[in-house]
């Protein structure tokens, strides 16, 4: 078995914090998940988690117009420069506090950011690896803190807005500014209203602020057109305004300009506009502005969205689409597609408010996830969480595409029928019941009850999907049902703790139970249903697990030891001591060091792998450990997490953060909503909502599951689902390119016709675009020929390129035909080098499958509509026959008429020839 197992994918987590950002292209949606980057492609429906993490959560990010370089920031201003093409780390750079905005400038040649008061200017990094990825320009320092920046569209200019209610706007290297300030109740958000820069808004709490630039001419005309009417050119702003004063009063809103020249011109206030279902519950979360659509979106904390268009601000559009606050929202570059994220549910949502369909809707457990499991075929893993709710996630696309919400309480243990073609799961719960689910129709089936009214810990199905059981965690009992029928069978006592953990061996007809009595019991529940066999342990036991061919049994204790035993005899054959390979690390609650914590050095979890040579095994630790069974040695050890905003991450706690009262990561800390930082409190009193959670979360492992080819593990942790997978992606290699392999040259050998070459010169150059374009470009008729002619040193980059690019076109016969000339031409070493490119091979063959059983449903669908049109086609085809055989026959008679005139006309020229000769004779005579 192989053990080159890596980070692939962040499942049951969408959104956590911050704000989320689509790509200039605007079909990809970057959304924070802890410390960690998820990117949504709303085009192909997939979700891949970069390989990357940063060392506390992220909360705020920018990408560049090019879509090339992401900057992400975390809770303690530690700032990652990632290049998002290659998915690897440029540079890192240090801030004194989070930043609260990051935004580049259009041209991509600046960035700005917003640390506190002050802003700075750096340039934008190269892509490449360097100690200094940012070069500062410049800082600008102001009164208070910066809340929001926005720059102009020639990059000239840039707004900068204050928790004051200060709004500045700085042109190039000049030292003049140009100053707005909206007194009572702060700016969440500023920005141009044009291309040309002469409209600014600002969005407060209550409604929208709007400046013009006007040049002097324009002054000029204005003033000359009031005095030809006799008015007075009004000084004041509120004559300007048409607001009296007690209108301002009323809204406690006073704006005030100080008007400076700026290009031989200068600002004046335009105008007020407040939103119509502001209120004490109905508060502004977030706003933004899309400068091309001139639409600008707000989200208000009851769910609520209001899309305007301005100038006008005419409302277009209004929908509650959540039932908590918007934290964040984003607009694409078309205008189309709205973002939001909700912090308090995990949601993300993608809208298109023109069609009102939902281009992407996926949420994870509100709490904790308590279970996972793979299916039979792995293609889908079903996980269980703390708020009673059963996902199903598709293993390639890495979406959420079923949620069963039946349970009324947490659920606690989720299996899959062993029957692949059954496509049923089952999931225990504490509220007493456990639930099946079909998978085919969506839809929960069949509920098995106990006779008495218990808590379900843990759940086992056995191999033939017919027999079901579950522990209970008051009761001590098991509780045995029929599936097909759904009565209990049996219930199983002996057990004087909660039982903990039930399998079913594969091979033979035991049943067995781990309980926190310090035992393991064997049951034979299909003839005598007694107790076979009965382990006593010197500690409690924490769960067990049966080998793929029932010939082994582990079981993790209280102690740290996981024991192996042999079902033949039931001795014991190994004992693996891992407490310290499971040691986490250091709480800041913890008085004492964690290798002197007895706490949470055991294996909770433990899982084998499907050849059964090695376990798998995860604990209240951010560890997990794959152990050998038969050498008894741990093999492999991973971190799954290094997000310092979890507890139990640092292997010692950090003493400048301890003080006479204690750490202060008990203490009150500074919230991020804006509502706690505009409040002022007293000294010494509580901040915030008293309910919300103001301790860490303590990273662990819940539970573990192994794909059953071996090829990839999932594990529910406190951060989500992570999977590990053995599948190797196909990266750019300099080593095998020359200065003539570039895509003029390549585009150059198509269109000469030279079509291998061609194909070969672009897997070298490996980009993606340019091998589609040689792909799709090569004739049906020519697929042949280049197949019995491709070089195999490049045949497992082009298997890795059809099996990604299957899934993403459907050009169903043109594929078909390269895949299976392909496999006659290059059989051999394909079955040969099958370990090579088995990760290749298998999504080629999943996709094919998929492929294949979605055209079956069809056809099945419309089996009927199908022979309908075959019986019309073949009616048609009758018709046309008969006809021709009419046709035929006429012309035949015709032809026999004409020939018989021929005939007629001939034997009537020769007896007038014959008369003729006779008349002559006589005359003759």
């Amino acid at each position: 078995m192989k053990f080159g197992y890596k980070f692939s994918n962040l499942l049951g987590t969408v959104y956590n914090k911050g704000n989320i950002l689509f790509t200039p292209d605007g079909n990809t949606v970057i959304s924070p998940v802890g410390n960690r980057l998820t990117v949504f492609d709303l085009v192909n429906h997939t979700s891949v988690t970069l390989p990357i993490q940063s060392r506390f959560n992220i909360r705020r990010m920018a990408i560049s117009p090019n879509g090339q370089i992401l900057i992400t920031s975390d809770e303690s201003g530690h700032t990652l420069i990632i290049n998002l093409t290659r998915q690897v780390v440029l540079g890192e750079y240090k801030f004194f506090k989070t930043p609260k905005t990051i935004i580049f400038s259009p041209n991509g040649a600046i960035i700005a950011i917003a640390v506190v008061e002050k802003v700075f200017l750096f340039k934008t990094p190269i892509i490449q690896k360097q100690p200094n990825p940012l070069i500062r320009l410049s800082v600008f320092t102001h009164k208070a803190a910066v809340l929001s920046m926005c720059w102009s569209a020639d990059s000239l200019k840039l707004m900068i807005g204050c928790k004051n209610g200060t709004i500045l706007i700085r042109q190039g290297k000049s030292e003049k500014v140009s100053y707005f300030q909206v007194k009572g109740s702060g700016i969440i958000n500023c920005f141009f209203g044009n291309e040309e820069s002469t409209i600014a808004y600002a969005v407060t709490p209550t409604g929208l602020v709007s400046w013009d630039f006007k040049t002097n001419e324009e002054i000029e005309e204005e003033r000359l057109e009031r005095i030809e009417k006799g008015e007075a050119y009004p000084r004041d702003l509120r004559a300007e305004s048409n607001i009296s004063g007690d209108e301002i009063e009323s809204e406690k809103l006073e704006i005030t300009t100080e008007n400076q020249k700026l290009q031989k011109g200068r600002w004046s206030y335009n105008s007020f506009k407040k939103f119509e279902n502001y209120g004490v519950k109905c508060k502004v979360k977030t706003v933004c502005f899309h400068l091309k659509g001139k639409l600008l979106l707000v989200g208000f904390s009851t769910g609520q969205f209001i899309l305007y268009e301005m100038p006008g601000f005419n409302q277009l559009y209004k929908l509650n689409i959540s039932s908590h606050s918007i934290n964040t929202s984003a607009i694409n570059n078309t205008g189309e597609w709205l973002a939001f994220g909700c912090s308090e549910l995990g949601q993300l949502l993608v809208w298109e408010w023109r069609s009102e369909t939902y281009i992407l809707k996926q949420q994870g457990h509100s709490y904790n996830m308590n279970t996972v499991a793979y299916s039979p075929d792995g293609q889908t893993i079903a996980t269980g969480g703390e708020d009673g709710k059963v996902k199903v996630w598709n293993t390639t696309s890495g979406y959420c595409y079923i949620t069963f919400s039946e349970h009324e309480g947490p659920v606690t243990a989720v299996k899959y029928s062993p029957i692949a073609s059954q496509n049923v799961v089952f999931s225990a719960g504490v509220d007493g019941t456990i639930r099946a689910f079909d998978l085919v129709r969506y839809r929960n089936f069949r509920t098995f009850v106990s006779p008495n009214k218990t808590q379900f810990s843990c759940l086992a199905v056995d191999p033939s999907g017919e027999i079901i059981a579950a522990g209970s965690l008051d009761t001590f009992e098991i509780y045995v049902w029929s599936v097909r029928t759904g009565r209990l069978t049996d219930i199983l006592s002996g057990h004087q703790s909660p039982v903990c953990e039930l399998a079913f061996d594969p091979i033979n007809p035991f049943l067995a139970s781990a309980s926190w009595d310090k035992s393991c019991k064997i049951w034979n529940i299909f003839e005598d249903r007694e107790v076979r066999e009965s382990i006593q342990h010197t500690s409690d036991v924490l769960t067990c697990a049966y080998s793929q061919d029932g010939k082994k049994f582990i079981v993790s204790c209280l102690d740290g030891t996981i024991q192996i035993y042999e079902t033949s005899t039931w001795g014991q054959i190994g004992l693996i001591d891992g407490k310290n390979d499971i040691m986490g690390g250091r709480g800041y609650k913890d008085e004492i060091l964690a290798k002197n914590n007895t706490s949470g050095k055991a294996f909770t979890k433990i899982a084998f792998t499907p050849n059964g040579e090695c376990v798998i095994a995860g604990g209240n630790s951010k560890y997990i450990c794959i152990y050998h069974i038969d050498q008894q040695v741990l093999i492999k050890k991973y971190s799954t997490s290094s997000n310092l905003s979890l507890d139990g991450i640092s292997l010692d706690i950090d003493w400048r953060k301890v003080g006479e009262f204690g750490h202060l990561d008990a203490m009150e800390k500074e919230f991020d909503s804006d509502d706690d930082q505009n409040k002022e409190y007293l000294t010494g009193s509580a901040k915030g909502d008293l309910s919300k959670r103001t301790t860490k979360k303590k990273q662990k492992t819940t539970s573990i599951s192994v794909s059953p080819t071996g090829r990839a593990w999932a594990v529910s942790t406190t951060e989500g689902l992570l999977i590990y997978s053995l599948d190797e992606f196909l990266f750019f290699d300099p080593t095998d390119l020359s200065v003539d392999i570039n895509p003029e040259t390549i585009l150059s050998e198509l269109n000469s016709k030279n079509y291998l070459k061609s194909l070969v010169m672009s897997i070298k150059l490996n980009e993606k675009p340019i091998i589609e374009k040689v792909f799709e470009s090569i004739p049906f008729n020519e697929i042949q020929l280049v197949c019995q002619e491709f070089p195999i040193y490049y045949l497992k980059n082009f298997i890795q390129f059809l099996s990604g690019y299957f899934e993403k076109n459907h050009h169903l016969e043109f594929q078909m035909k390269w895949i299976k000339l392909l496999s006659i031409y290059h059989g051999k070493y394909i079955k040969t080098n099958s370990l090579t490119m088995i990760t290749s091979l298998r999504n080629l063959q999943k996709t094919i499958t998929q492929t294949y059983n979605d055209i079956s449903k069809v056809c099945d669908d419309n089996i009927f509509s199908m022979e309908y049109f075959k019986t019309v086609l073949l009616k048609e085809l009758k018709s046309e026959e008969e006809t021709n055989k009419l046709s035929k026959k006429s012309q035949k008679y015709k032809k026999y008429l004409e020939s018989k005139n021929n005939k007629e006309e001939n034997q009537f020229s020769d007896d007038e020839e014959t008369v003729y000769q006779n008349n002559k004779k006589n005359k003759n005579k």
